[in-house]
């Protein structure tokens, strides 16, 4: 079974001395359950593993009764370490304060108990730890699947990637689409919009969130303005169609790419380029096959913007640097621009014909006290496979010298 880097990192943070609780964060189908297996099939330390999952929302005793469990087994056994692990621990409505008391408790007994919570990304932060856990976590953030991983596991070709995206769980069904697609809705999508978002945010028209998704998915890489898009969609109002997107963006499925301005009141105001964290949702509800595609230039172009775009957006969370984007009144542009501090990473993408690169010209002058690197990717720059692989903290840490 392949194996992510994130074991890794787990396996050597839960042999260090119990500091901190360890949280795991990602979307749906990304391998969190998966990796916490692998870690529990390796490790000798006695462990009891709980899913929050079908517990009563209300139910915050149930946590504290696997907790008692994990003591119980820990002291009957007389056990010098123990491990606690909770899936889906945002389920549970008021979790966080449950955690830091019996957290807590534990540290004044000198008690070994060493913890690991599973969860939703965004959702778990905003939910739970920064209001209740300070000083208490540390995380290990887990994206979609990358480039590299998805050709290791499965052998992806590159063109598959930028496609299908990076589900693990969805590559077998890659070579029937309708399959694929049918997958994708009973196992992702319909799981996200019916269950998964309704329990931490409140979505007052269901069908309208999933409308505004399927917009943002198939026009992702594209802008579009939310009055454009309330238009398109016909219910609702632009500043619901605003929000939506916003928890759209907080659950990893989508987000507005802001148009990058000096002013802060400029880049909020601007028309959002609509961006997927996946690819895969993009082509869960396009109607085109991957070969039709692949055979129009135009739209593959479209499929590789939106890939590399997918890419960025969940290396802003990773990496945790702004993900925008760039054009004038005259309509220079650059299609990417990453904003970490003061620094700057600007990016073209070129999937195969000529384009104008006079928009990353004039980006690379009029900014080239803050820039780090201007690239093109694509045939007639960096290559793909190449700048999948790219690691961006790093270029932040360089500075750019050659205005070309």
């Amino acid at each position: 079974m392949y194996t992510r880097s994130h074991l890794e990192t787990l396996i050597s943070r839960m042999s260090e001395p119990r500091r901190t609780i360890h949280v795991i964060m990602g979307p749906r189908q990304v391998g969190k359950s998966t990796m916490v297996d692998q870690f529990t099939e390796q490790t000798n330390v006695p462990y009891n593993l709980f899913s929050a999952d079908g517990v009563g929302r209300n139910n915050v005793a149930w946590i504290s009764e696997k907790w008692h469990q994990a003591r119980m087994e820990m002291d009957i056994r007389k056990e010098q370490e123990h491990i606690l692990i909770i899936d889906e621990i945002q389920k549970i409505l008021g979790w966080s304060e449950i955690v830091k008391m019996e957290w807590d408790r534990d540290t004044r007994e000198k008690r070994n108990l060493k913890v690991i919570l599973l969860g939703s990304s965004k959702l778990l932060i905003q939910k739970g730890l920064d209001e209740s856990l300070q000083g208490r976590f540390e995380t290990i953030r887990m994206g979609y699947w990358e480039w590299a991983e998805m050709k290791d596991a499965f052998d992806f070709t590159m063109d598959e990637y930028i496609y299908f995206g990076g589900f693990p769980g969805l590559a077998p069904y890659i070579h029937d689409e309708e399959r694929w697609r049918k997958m994708m809705e009973d196992s992702i999508v319909n799981p996200i919009l019916t269950k998964d978002i309704f329990e931490v945010e409140e979505i007052r028209n269901p069908a309208l969130f999933r409308q505004v998704f399927e917009l943002a998915s198939i026009y992702s890489g594209q802008e579009m303005s939310l009055t454009k898009m309330q238009g398109v969609v016909n219910s609702g109002t632009v500043p619901t169609v605003g929000s939506y997107l916003d928890i759209m963006d907080k659950t990893l499925l989508a987000k507005p790419m802001h148009k990058f301005e000096p002013s802060l009141v400029g880049q909020k105001n601007s028309i959002p380029k609509l961006q997927v964290y996946n690819n895969g949702f993009k082509n869960r509800f396009g109607t085109s096959s991957f070969d039709e595609v692949r055979l129009d230039l135009t739209s593959w172009g479209r499929q590789v913007e939106s890939a590399v775009g997918a890419h960025l957006a969940n290396r802003s969370i990773l990496d945790s640097f702004d993900l925008l984007y760039w054009r004038t009144p005259e309509k220079k542009e650059v299609d990417y621009v990453l904003r970490k501090g003061d620094k700057l990473i600007a990016i073209e993408v070129k999937s195969g014909a000529a384009r104008d690169l006079s928009g990353l010209d004039t980006f690379k002058k009029k900014y080239k006290d803050s820039i780090c690197e201007a690239m093109v990717v694509g045939p007639e720059g960096l290559p793909l496979d190449l700048f999948f692989q790219l690691n961006i903290t790093d270029i932040f840490k360089t500075n750019f010298t050659d205005l070309g």
